[in-house]
Parts: C-alpha cells; structure tokens; sequence
C-alpha cells in the first residue's frame, strides 16, 4: 500500500505548483504585435512590397539595391497567403514584436531588471520609427531586427569571450548580411570602437576571426552577383546621397529627422543610454559604435533610418538610468510617464494607418504615401491600354510595374510590363515586335522623345483619397515609332534610385 506523500498531512490536497510569471515585456511585445496585425490591412501594399514580390519571382544571387533574402521571403510568403496584404504583414508584424523582446533582453544584458527590461519594451515599441517599418514587409524591418539581435550578441560575445557566443555573433552576421549591406558597416564600426576604446581581448580570439568569416561568407553571394553586374548598389548609393529616393534627407535637416522619428520620449531615453554606455570602461565600444555609424550615415549622405539598429540597445542602457533618476521622485516620475504616453500617443498616428488615406501625414511619414492609389493606376492604365492597343507597358519606377504585375497575377488584362527602374531593368527589355508603348510616369516628355518619334497624353493617375504622393498626377502616354531596336534602348532607360 502506497503511503501518504512525506510532509504532508493525510487528505491535504496537494499544493499547485507555482508558475513563473511571465515577465512583462512578453506581454508589451504581444500587444504591439497585435495592434500591427489590426492595422497592416488598412491603405494597400506599399511600392517596396509590389517591387518584393515581383523580384522574388526572379531568383538571384543578389539585386541592384539589395541582397537576395527578403525578395525571395516576401514572393514566398505572398504565394503562401494567396496575396492577402493583411496575412502578408503578419511577418513584419512578428519581427517588430522580436525587435521589442530584443530591446529588453539587451536590458538585461546590461544589468537590468523585469521593470528596467518591460520599460524598455514600452520605449522601443512606442518609437515611431518603430512602428513605420514593422508596419511594412521590407528589408528594413528584418534588417532592424538582425542588427539589434547582432548587437546584443556581441554584447554578450565581447563580455563572455566564449567560442559558442562568437560562433553565434558569426551566424547572425551571415544572415543580416544576406538582407542588408549596412550591418557590414554596422560590423566595422563595432570593431574599430573595441580597436580604439577597448576591450582588445576579441582581437586575440581566433572565435573572433572565425564569427568575421562566417560574416563574409554571407556576404558573398552579393558580392559576386555585384561584381559581375557592374557593382549597381554603388550608384544606387550616390544617387541616395543625391537625393534620388523619396525618403532622402539633406544633411541639415538629418538629426531633425531622426529625433522626430523617434520621438522626444526614445530621444531623451538614447541620449542618456549613450552616456551610460560611455560612462562604462567595459562598454564604451558600444557607444562610440553608435557615433561611429552616425558619422558614416551623415558623411555617405544615408537615411536616418541607417540607425535604428543601435536604437534598442540605447534605450536599454538609458531606461534602468532614467527610472534610477525618478525613484522615490513623484514628479519625476510623472514626468516620465507622460513622456512615454505622449510618444506613444503621436507615434502611433504618425507612424502607423489609423488615420483615413486622405489625413495620412504623408510630410513627415512618406511611406503612408506610397501605399495609396495603386489600384486606381491599375484601372487607369488598363483602360488606355486597351482603348489604344498598347503592345507593352513601361513604367517609369519599379511601383508602377509592381502594381501592374499583380494586377496581371490576379487576372487584370494588361499587356507585358517593363522597366528600367533597378531590378526591372535586369529581367529585359520589351519584345522586339513591341512598337505601341503605354508609358507611365515622365512628367516631361522630352526623355520619351528620345526614345519615340511621337507620344501622345491619353490619360492622368488620380487617387480617390486625394492623397498627393509621387503617383498622384501621374500622366499616361501612347508612344510609338521606336527610334531604334529595344536592344539598343534598353541600356538608355535604366535607373537606378
């Protein structure tokens, strides 16, 4: 016969067994992943996204404007969930909850505790620049999430030394640099600030030298796809610095922009945790890290959003610093608070859809913009091109023809669709036979007439939100009569921007 259990008197039930509480930025991470999967639907496929698609469908070992992983990731995906934008942005959704658990996980690389680590969540997941790019499926959401997984791994590879922690570090290396160039200067900014601040231990560790190969190995595949193609991302890169993308910003108004996107509550938190970086012997790497990428963003004429992967261990390092500051304080502590709600408030209607198409502020958030008014090109080319029997359709920029080739998926009749606008230069021109062309864009003719011997203006893009963005206004030609063969066209309609 089976005796009672020992130390427990005879029909005492049994006590439950106590769960772990789960620790608070789970749940922060949840929430905002939740509200990002609500909204993901609303306006329509950004311009990025069409181009994603499309590119996928034409496997490479790289692109003009970026490595191969998120194009083949968003084709895939976009087959899987049957071209549905709400199920498609689930993907961005999840990494923006993974960059959120990131954060606070580098909080408690830095020595903080659940409260440091939730408040961290909170900040990260309440920037604004946060929220603009886990709203998208892009190279920029995956690319803020390896970078800041890169970084707290070096973190932990730099503090521990072990051949499993650099081994790791070598690993993400090889996957962010398959989705993004820029960890690579993420990379050798890190490894010129422990060459000139220290720890120089990592420089004697042949595990070092080995995560350094593994990073190149993931690099390779660009690498060889840019040089046998004439290194395109280098112009790509001049024509940023030039202002040639939507989303270039003069140096001036630089800092200006990356503290708006932030947000003064984030841009007090990252000002603060870079001091507290500084102030650490042991990590002061990580912050000269960060002035070291500023500088190279500012100087190369990048995006401020260049940055955003050094944004998470910022707020990580300054928020335990911050609520030291209010302990005990009331009004500090207030202070704080209503910081946190007001960045949270603002952000949310500057960088996510709750807003209709028409209120969107387009201004500040440029990428609300480009997500409207796609179905209206549709319609309005498709129309011209069959009351004027256009043989193929060109685009002047590769949203056009994203939009255009899914219409074609889905069953729009439209004829053939080319571009000279970075990837869609490389998968061809027209067909020989084509010689009534319907152009889409060129607000000045005078390009096209090089080309054509005539063009006439048959219709307007117009949005029905009324939403002035780049495509709004668009003018749509018949041309014809090619003043030479596509052959020899071609190379003069390529652009790269």
């Amino acid at each position: 016969m089976t005796g009672p259990a020992v130390g427990r008197a005879p029909g005492t039930p049994a006590p439950r067994r106590r769960l772990r509480a789960v620790p608070g930025w789970t749940w922060v991470a949840v929430a905002f992943a939740l509200v990002l999967v609500v909204v993901g639907p609303r306006y329509g496929f950004h311009r990025d996204e069409l181009y994603f698609v499309q590119a996928g469908q034409h496997p490479a070992l790289g692109y003009p404007d970026q490595p191969a992983l998120v194009p083949l990731l968003a084709a895939g995906w976009y087959d899987v969930v049957g071209g549905s934008l709400g199920w498609f942005r689930v993907v961005p959704a999840l990494c923006g909850a993974l960059v959120v658990g990131v954060a606070a996980l580098t909080c408690g690389e830095l020595g903080g505790d659940r409260r440091d680590q939730a408040w961290t969540a909170v900040v990260v997941a309440t920037a604004t620049s946060v929220m603009v790019v886990a709203h998208l499926f892009s190279t920029t959401v995956v690319d803020l999430l390896l970078t800041s997984l890169l970084v707290l791994l070096l973190l932990r590879a730099v503090r521990t030394g072990t051949p499993r922690a650099w081994l790791v570090v070598g690993l993400v290396s090889a996957v962010a640099l398959t989705v993004k160039t820029l960890p690579a200067t993420v990379l050798a900014c890190g490894a010129l600030a422990l060459a000139l601040l220290g720890p120089r231990a990592p420089f004697r560790s042949p595990w070092a030298w080995v995560a350094a190969l593994l990073a190149g190995l993931g690099l390779l595949p660009s690498l060889l796809w840019q040089a046998a193609n004439g290194w395109p991302q280098a112009a790509l890169a001049s024509s940023i610095a030039a202002g040639g993308s939507g989303t270039s910003v003069d140096r001036a108004l630089f800092l200006p922009m990356l503290l708006t996107l932030t947000g003064p509550g984030t841009a007090a938190v990252l000002v603060v945790g870079g001091v507290a970086l500084w102030r650490r012997p042991d990590r002061r790497w990580a912050a000269a890290t960060a002035g070291l990428l500023l500088v190279a963003v500012l100087v190369g004429g990048g995006k401020p959003y260049y940055l955003l992967g050094l944004v998470p261990v910022l707020v990580a390092a300054g928020v335990p610093v911050c609520r030291r500051w209010a302990a005990g304080r009331v009004g500090r502590g207030r202070l704080l608070v209503g910081l946190v709600v007001v960045n949270a408030v603002v952000g949310s209607f500057l960088g996510l859809p709750l807003l209709p198409a028409a209120l969107a502020p387009v201004a500040v958030v440029y990428d609300h913009g480009e997500q409207v008014g796609w179905p209206e090109l549709v319609v309005t080319v498709a129309d011209a091109a069959d009351a004027h029997g256009a043989d193929v359709v060109l685009t002047q920029n590769y949203g056009q023809a994203g939009a255009l080739d899914r219409a074609r998926d889905l069953g729009t009749v439209l004829p053939p669709v080319r571009s000279g606008h970075n990837g869609y230069w490389w998968w061809g021109p027209p067909a020989d036979d084509a010689r009534t062309v319907l152009t889409v864009g060129w607000d000045d003719e005078t390009a096209l007439l090089g080309w054509f011997g005539r063009c006439e203006q048959v219709a307007t893009v117009r949005n029905d939100a009324g939403v002035d963005n780049d495509e709004d206004g668009t003018p749509v030609r018949v041309c014809t009569e090619p003043r030479a063969s596509w052959g020899e066209l071609w190379p003069q309609l390529q652009r790269l921007g």
